[in-house]
């Protein structure tokens, strides 16, 4: 069924207010609630001992706390290493490494900020591999805007503007507001059942060591388990529920970019973001497998030792065989380097670089084996863009667009990206390459 802007704005509000609605009857459920350990069941329900305005009380108090945290975990990220401020002020002496200029850069979020009736407070450049954007808007903070350098290495001019403009629109939806404010009450109600859980099983083990009431045990611990799996089951659907509301959003931020900058620009840019994340996920998986040849794992990788292995990958790739093809030699290059860093071998670069590349064909040669019939059937689940990039430019004209929608109508199944197959989509709080594609083609006609 073909999405409409308004029909998907509605149902961003529809789901965050089902939202709202089911944490307002979970924390009425929970305020409703007794516990007392001379109980058989422990739990249950007594109308004339509720009192809502300590209820009220906790939910206000561990609301603020809530905020507070917010606060605090956004100075912490501004504070980052990694962090680097290009508006309203720029570091003195500070080295700017991005292809395209921080004059470019803030000019286009300034100039399409007032073009789309918002204010942007705060730009911020983050370096990192992946490509990301985001934004977030607090009393007190302001608007601001995140990008990471990966973007600007990897976009056009028009590309970053639109992926710029899609944060602009969430600044103009006031998604981060509703986002911050519609999980205080989902952190309420987990606090009050993971107390909730915490009273039960204490019981449980009273009767099982104090009162040695086997069967009173059996009781509790059922108890427990029918709690547990009700209120999971209310905290699911309200992420869900959140999850959906999220994708909305993103999809009123593509619009919003598309009608601001261009459709065609809009939708390259996301295609080369997800290619991007593509081939660095790709390049993860044979990392992985790479350790996993070790089967005493004798040296295990480090989360250091990844971000290290994913930063050597160069920026502007985003081809995933090509990221296969390399990781074998990033791999161990790292590996190398790393032990004769911590140990002080007399190795120089040139000779790991001699003793790597041939392991490095071998790997690659016997990893190839192995992924043959899995690549065979992974082609038969996504459609490839590039097919359609007549020109091989990497980029899709218009026409090449209209042939990619077409494919895509054709097979309804088909995902745009390996590494989004076998994902439960529901929960993702981002919508499929495939979603937003499509959305956007329904929105401008073709």
């Amino acid at each position: 069924m073909t999405r409409t802007t308004e029909s998907v704005r509605q149902s961003k509000w529809i789901a965050l207010g089902a939202f709202l609605v089911l944490d307002v009857i979970q924390i009425a459920f929970v305020s409703l609630l007794t516990l007392n350990e001379s109980d058989p069941l422990i739990v249950g329900v007594d109308f004339s001992r509720s009192n809502p305005l300590v209820s009220t009380s906790l939910f206000l108090t561990i609301a603020l706390t809530q905020i507070v945290l917010v606060y605090f975990i956004t100075r912490r990220m501004l504070q980052n290493a990694d962090m680097l401020q290009i508006h309203p002020a720029y570091p003195e002496g500070e080295e700017w490494e991005c292809k395209h200029s921080k004059d470019d850069v803030m000019k286009w979020t300034m100039e399409l900020a007032e073009r789309s009736g918002v204010r942007v407070d705060r730009i911020y450049v983050m370096k990192s591999p992946l490509p990301n954007a985001f934004t977030f808007s607090l009393p007190f903070v302001g608007s601001t805007v995140v990008l990471h350098t990966n973007l600007l290495d990897i976009l056009h001019p028009e590309e970053v503007r639109a992926i710029v403009a899609h944060e602009v629109g969430h600044i103009k939806n006031r998604d981060s507001l509703t986002s911050i404010f519609s999980r205080m009450p989902a952190f309420f109600v987990d606090v009050v059942y993971l107390y909730i859980y915490i009273r039960i099983g204490l019981g449980i083990a009273t009767s099982l060591l104090v009162s040695f009431d086997a069967i009173t045990a059996l009781l509790r611990i059922l108890v427990l388990i029918a709690f547990f799996g009700l209120s999971r089951f209310l905290m699911i659907l309200s992420k869900i529920l959140v999850q959906k509301a999220s994708r909305d959003a993103e999809l009123l931020g593509d619009i919003h970019a598309a009608e601001t900058v261009g459709h065609v620009e809009t939708i390259n840019g996301l295609v080369r973001l997800g290619q991007r994340v593509e081939a660095v996920s790709a390049l993860i998986d044979e990392i992985k497998w790479l350790v996993a040849l070790d089967p005493e794992r004798i040296s295990p990788l480090t989360n250091t030792e990844l971000r290290a292995m994913i930063a050597s990958y160069p920026l502007d790739h985003i081809d995933e065989k090509n990221a296969r093809r390399m990781a074998p030699t990033i791999f161990l290059t790292t590996r190398l380097r790393n032990l004769r860093d911590v140990y002080g071998l007399g190795v120089t670069d040139g000779m790991i670089e001699e003793t790597v590349a041939p392991a490095a064909v071998e790997l690659f040669k016997k990893r190839s084996l192995e992924q043959k019939s899995e690549a065979e059937e992974v082609g038969d689940l996504i459609v490839d863009w590039r097919d359609v990039d007549y020109d091989g430019d990497r980029r899709l004209s218009k026409e090449e667009l209209i042939d990619l929608v077409e494919i895509l109508r054709e097979n309804p199944t088909k995902m745009m990206f390996e590494s989004e197959l076998g994902m439960k989509l529901y929960a993702l709080s981002h919508p499929d390459f495939r979603s937003r594609l499509l959305f956007l083609a329904d929105s401008f006609g073709f």
